[in-house]
């Protein structure tokens, strides 16, 4: 991208700020004041006769428990941050400046109510910030719109994926790759403080739907669990409309719609994250005759330019701005991410220019039916995810969704662009909705999902990949969905209850798997005292990572270790279909696994003083003044109840990433019965009494009630106020 010369325009931030048409927000209208009613950890319940009231009450009491976060995101989506920060923030800037004027241009094609819904979220803000204008940065401005948040949900190409296959592909192509760095040598004494598993061990998410043949009271359940870090802002709240909306879930940090899930009287929905194919990558050929111009169907089409001009803060004391143009190539296929002297490369993406997302999610949390409900999975506004659905008729649903692509050729993935010379070589429509992979009201009365491939969703009605394209996701079944077949695969009935309590199994998978062959081949290697003494810890424990356990923190030190050294050959036996539910097992290098224990031996000994530490003594949940032992491991370890850490001075260990949010809900003939737990508080606010105040509670498996009905709302409310 060619820069035009930065030109001074000699202009006060706050001049800027009270001029700019697309910044100043409307006056608050009269009689648009929701209701909120805080209750028991801080929850807000908002009342409001319309949307745009809705949309106010989330707004403000987002700000409230999020503050600058929240103010920052809108800043963000508004392509403000360089000229309120300074020019690092330009290549942002460049991006939202394009995703609003998507936004100005298609704005008017929602509906009226989702439209009232952004705009009153940014007014929510703005009374936020005029509110508590004297404890805020002197950034903070109330200049937000509805544009602002509608712009958090434009679709996008990922051109910076894009542009490194293109660049990877040319340097395989001209025999330029970089060698690939070589492993570190078995005898290397240093292990890197806490190495990720993979993954699986960082993101994901959970999900559980049992129809009325499998629970105590005939009613379906549905159970959502999000593990990501601790900082991805899950927020619940609960929104009513007399008449027209009733809602509770999540509602993460900038939105004023839900992505990760909840339910209404109804019916509920969670999402996993999934992992499919959106786009493809397209090589056109340069016009030889102007490189502004590529061939395309026979005749020569322009390259299209959009001018970008982003205006940027100077320095810290000075307000004064300067701006930089950068020149964006496009064309109808979608965006230029590379060129060379005779090749042009564009990314022609699924979800690119979407910007129905939010009224997508609006019309899933009116949806009464599972029929209303799929209607509205059919605007295919939201690019990704796996959704598992239930209700209270009975029905139990997961979908694998996503934008993809119908392709006319095979599938380039993320290695190859497809040369394109006419519009027979590129897609044109979308995968339908009804040939996406999906599991309704199977046999054995259950659906999961645990971020796997869509085919395992229930084991009695296994789907077949070969039925679906290339492109759609294909996969191993994973320890941790393993583990979710063995909590809920079977024929016993279960009661929302037993449902939470299989939510926090303390089962590390791996260990059924592996510590046999382990403890075998240590047996055979004639091992010391201090080694047998240590294998006794193992032959003890009893395979979880419950707080008291004792051994499971010694098999996951040897397990790192010897997972790092034996690689892909670490099992004896690798997952298959054949045996997609007992494989992968047994330890395909038993000597290094051997050299690999008696080092973890000595690592324990140097951390802790001894091998056989309890999992709580190391593993803790540290937030404000609460300090308590907790349980849960990886993923990739087999682990159902995910958690990761992060490595202290002391030698113990801060989970700071892994279940966040646990949701799970019962849907009975007068009203949903739910319960929750958000690990890290309804506020990140530090001073405010909803900090860490289920912190306590996450850490020893305990949930608190849902108020969904208006008279436990008011008999648990705690605060109630108007924004």
């Amino acid at each position: 991208m060619s820069l035009h010369p930065a030109r001074r325009l000699r202009l006060l931030l706050p001049a800027l700020v009270a001029a700019a048409t697309l910044g100043a927000a409307t006056a608050p209208a009269p009689g648009d004041a929701p209701t909120i009613r805080r209750t028991d950890f801080g929850v807000p319940h908002i009342v409001a006769s319309d949307f745009r009231g809705i949309g106010i009450g989330l707004g403000y009491a987002q700000a409230e428990d999020y503050g600058v976060r929240v103010i920052l995101s809108l800043i963000r989506a508004k392509g403000w941050m360089g000229r309120t920060f300074g020019r690092d923030s330009i290549a942002s800037d460049a991006a939202a400046a394009l995703d609003h004027r998507r936004v100005e241009a298609t704005y008017h094609l929602l509906d009226p109510d989702t439209r009232a819904m952004y705009d009153g979220f940014a007014e929510g803000v703005n009374r936020y910030i005029r509110a508590n204008a004297a404890t805020l940065p002197a950034w903070a401005a109330p200049v937000f719109h509805g544009h602002d948040v509608a712009a958090g949900d434009i679709g996008s190409a990922n051109t910076a994926a894009a542009e490194r296959l293109v660049t990877r592909w040319l340097q395989r192509r001209a025999g330029t790759v970089p060698a690939s760095v070589a492993p570190a040598p078995d005898t290397a004494d240093a292990q890197p403080e806490l190495p990720r598993f993979g993954a699986d061990a960082d993101v994901g998410s959970n999900a559980w739907a049992l129809a009325p043949s499998r629970t105590t009271s005939g009613r379906a359940i549905l159970l959502r669990n999000p593990h990501l870090a601790w900082t991805a802002g899950y927020w619940e709240a609960h929104v009513t409309i007399p008449g027209q909306l009733d809602f509770y879930g999540d509602f993460r940090i900038g939105s004023a719609f839900s992505v990760i899930g909840g339910f209404n009287r109804d019916l509920g929905w969670a999402t996993t994250n999934n992992a499919p194919d959106l786009d493809e990558v397209y090589e056109l050929d340069l016009d030889p005759a102007d490189p502004d111009r590529y061939q395309f169907d026979g005749t020569s089409i322009p390259i299209r330019y959009e001018l970008v001009t982003v205006p940027y803060r100077i320095g810290r004391t000075d307000d004064s701005l300067v701006s930089e143009t950068q020149r964006v190539p496009f064309t109808p296929l979608g965006p230029v991410v590379y060129r060379t002297a005779t090749k042009l490369y564009v990314v022609r993406a699924g979800p690119d220019g979407e910007f129905r997302a939010g009224a997508q999610f609006l019309a899933m949390m009116r949806a009464r039916s599972l029929a209303e409900w799929k209607r509205a999975l059919a605007m295919r506004a939201r690019a990704t995810s796996n959704l598992t659905y239930a209700d209270r008729d009975g029905n139990i649903l997961t979908i694998w969704m996503g934008s993809v692509p119908r392709l006319p050729t095979a599938s380039g993935g993320d290695s190859v662009p497809i040369p394109a010379r006419g519009s027979a070589d590129v897609w044109t429509r979308l995968i339908t909705l009804d040939s996406l992979p999906q599991t309704l009201n199977p046999k054995g009365g259950y659906v999961h999902n645990e971020n796997d491939a869509p085919h395992f969703a229930n084991l009695s009605a296994l789907l077949d990949t070969a039925r679906f394209p290339d492109n759609v996701e294909r996969g191993e079944l994973r320890l941790r969905s393993q583990h979710a077949l063995q909590l809920i695969g079977g024929k016993d009935k279960l009661s929302l209850e037993t449902v939470l309590q299989r939510k926090h199994s303390m089962r590390m998978l791996l260990a059924d798997r592996v510590k046999a062959d382990l403890i075998a081949a240590v047996k055979q290697a004639a091992p010391t005292a201090a080694v047998s003494q240590a294998l006794s810890v193992l032959e003890r424990w009893d395979n979880t990572v419950a707080p008291a356990s004792r051994g499971g923190l010694l098999f996951e030190t040897w397990w790192r270790r010897y997972q790092a050294q034996a690689r892909d050959s670490a099992y004896a036996e690798k997952w298959s279909w054949d045996k997609l539910t007992s494989t992968p097992r047994g330890l395909g290098q038993p000597d290094r696994a051997v050299a690999a224990f008696t080092w973890a031996i000595d690592e324990m000994q140097r951390r802790y003083q001894r091998v056989d530490v309890a999992w709580g003594d190391v593993h803790r949940v540290r937030r404000g003044t609460i300090d308590e032992p907790v349980g849960g491991c990886s993923g990739a370890l087999g682990c159902f109840r995910v958690l990761t850490y992060e490595q202290q001075a002391d030698g113990s260990r801060t989970a700071n990433s892994g279940d966040g949010w646990v949701l799970a809900v019962e849907f009975g003939a007068r009203a949903p019965r739910a319960f929750s737990v958000l690990a890290y508080g309804q506020s990140a606010d530090p001073s405010s009494p909803h900090y860490a105040d289920q912190a306590a509670l996450f850490a020893r498996g305990q949930f608190k009630p849902v108020f969904f009905l208006d008279a436990d709302i008011a008999a648990h409310t705690i605060r109630t106020y108007q924004p």
